[in-house]
């Protein structure tokens, strides 16, 4: 059984902004829509209410992103994150891209009318330095530019000769990470691919936080060539950021999730058990005729495990 990242599900209220973000600055294109009846919506994530799905990819790479349009509205579709829940714990919150050349991937990014945030991150990993920045979009979304050693990219982005590389992670801050990083292992077959630890007063500010934050990571993935989940502790104690555990649920809008594909569903269903939801056969561009299932690891964040035709 082989199982991989494809990228995050995110919940939007309308796909036209995350999909002009997604194709003018992340080089993605858009690889098909499909409608799920209310009662496949149901099935996988427990909404009465239909849904549509836009699959984004990165042009070469089995790799990109799953735009999801509840029709519930309401309080429950609120963003997930705000100002106020923006670095709680136990929910994805940031998608990373790999920018070989920074300065001209922020500019591409401002060009493109999707400008940075004014603050920068730089600091000092054992590999050497690296450079982070930072878009606040629709629904609470944030994405990621990250730059640093070309020779440590090698093993972490496949995609390194375009302005951005295909999603490398999503960030996952957790209140304790091991049942998570536990479950990876046992549903998935992933392990920790990479880890780092660092302290840095740009990356404080960049997060919009007053407190010094000490970053510790442990990356969780099938390899450090394809992508990864970033799982991620910023060192604040429960008072200064609170816990979305649990909140993380269809049709709140913002980063839901995660997207991973697999060669054989039912053994993946199997080896989750009770975190398991029913299998459901969806018509999806580009994967075609597929079957899909809902699962929720202990992070209580929605897995949409999509079977390879």
């Amino acid at each position: 059984m082989s199982s991989s990242i494809y990228g995050p599900l995110i919940s939007v209220s309308d796909a036209e902004p995350h999909r002009a973000l997604l194709t003018e600055v992340f080089g993605m294109t858009a690889g098909g829509t499909g409608s799920l009846p209310p009662e496949d919506v149901s099935g996988l994530f427990g909404v009465a209410a239909g849904a549509e799905l836009t699959v984004m990819g990165t042009p070469g790479v089995d790799a990109g992103a799953v735009l999801c349009r509840f029709d519930a509205e309401g309080p429950a579709a609120a963003p997930l994150r705000d100002e106020r829940t923006r670095i709680h714990r136990d929910a994805f919150r940031v998608i990373d891209f790999y920018a070989p050349d920074f300065v001209a991937a922020v500019q591409h990014a401002r060009d493109a009318g999707f400008p940075m945030a004014t603050s920068e991150a730089s600091y000092e990993l054992a590999e050497g330095s690296f450079r982070e920045a930072h878009h606040g979009g629709a629904d609470g979304v944030v994405t990621a530019l990250l730059s640093g050693p070309a020779d440590f990219f090698t093993d972490f982005a496949q995609v390194r000769d375009r302005i951005v590389s295909e999603p490398v992670s999503i960030s996952l801050p957790l209140s304790d990470a091991a049942p998570t990083i536990d479950w990876y292992a046992d549903v998935f077959g992933w392990g920790v691919v990479y880890t780092y630890d660092f302290v840095d007063a740009s990356f404080s500010e960049l997060m919009q936080v007053d407190h010094e934050l000490r970053v510790r990571s442990s990356t969780v993935g099938p390899s450090r060539q394809q992508t990864y989940v970033n799982i991620v502790d910023y060192g604040l104690t429960a008072d200064l950021a609170g816990s979305l555990h649990g909140q993380a649920v269809a049709p709140r809008r913002g980063v839901l999730g995660l997207v991973v594909l697999t060669d054989d569903l039912d053994d993946v269903i199997s080896r989750a058990g009770t975190s398991a939801g029913p299998a459901v056969t969806i018509d999806l561009a580009p994967f075609g005729r597929c079957r899909t299932s809902v699962l929720v690891p202990p992070c209580a964040t929605p897995h949409l495990v999509i079977e390879r035709c």
